[in-house]
């Protein structure tokens, strides 16, 4: 009687098991979340605006990011994250020994991180508003170069020495349809606040 006892609840247990797994799994978020935004404001930027007169024209795009996460569990997250900074200034400068040759020079600043992150999530699975904390550590670069017509001067191409990279920031996302949205994060990263488009597949 025990024995049959037994390989009933056995049985039933097997039989349960495909639907207690399929409960389980829709209980824990399921797909990939993409963002792209833009940073402000740039302390890089900065430098080229104040640099910016009548004898120097300059230009700045950045920083941009594009994040990738993928869930580890309801209330934690694992991904990559891409930034990217560039910033070029021409002007004009006057040879060393002839007063009336002029040069036309050119500085150029190039800046990205990849960094993995890890992003605690705080919200409801499912809701609308998803605010989270994340963490990334990686690899930065930053790349200066000079280049004049001046046959004097040396051209040179400098790589930052630190090559660590790392943020850390809060945010949130917010849902306007099921799949896509918008979120914003400040912080310590290449700019103090960001702010951009989101989708999850």
């Amino acid at each position: 009687m025990k024995r049959n006892l037994l390989l009933a609840v056995i049985c039933a247990s097997i039989l349960t098991l495909p639907v207690n797994a399929q409960e389980t799994s829709l209980m824990q978020p399921s797909g990939i979340t993409i963002s792209a935004g833009y940073g402000f404001p740039s302390l890089a930027k900065k430098v080229f605006d104040f640099a910016e007169g009548d004898n120097v024209n300059s230009s700045f795009f950045g920083p941009a990011y594009v994040k990738a996460e993928i869930p580890l569990s309801d209330h934690v997250g694992f991904g990559l994250n891409f930034a990217y900074s560039h910033g070029n200034a021409t002007y004009v400068t006057q040879d060393g020994e002839i007063d009336s040759i002029f040069y036309n020079t050119q500085f150029d600043y190039t800046s990205y991180s990849v960094l993995a992150r890890l992003n605690f999530h705080f919200g409801q699975e499912g809701g609308m508003f998803d605010p989270y904390a994340g963490f990334g550590m990686g690899y930065r670069n930053a790349n200066y170069a000079y280049t004049g017509g001046d046959p004097d001067a040396e051209p040179y191409d400098i790589n930052g020495l630190i090559h660590l990279g790392a943020e850390l920031t809060i945010g949130t996302r917010i849902y306007l349809t099921d799949n896509i949205g918008i979120y914003g994060e400040v912080g310590f990263a290449k700019s103090p606040f960001q702010a951009g488009l989101v989708v999850k597949f």
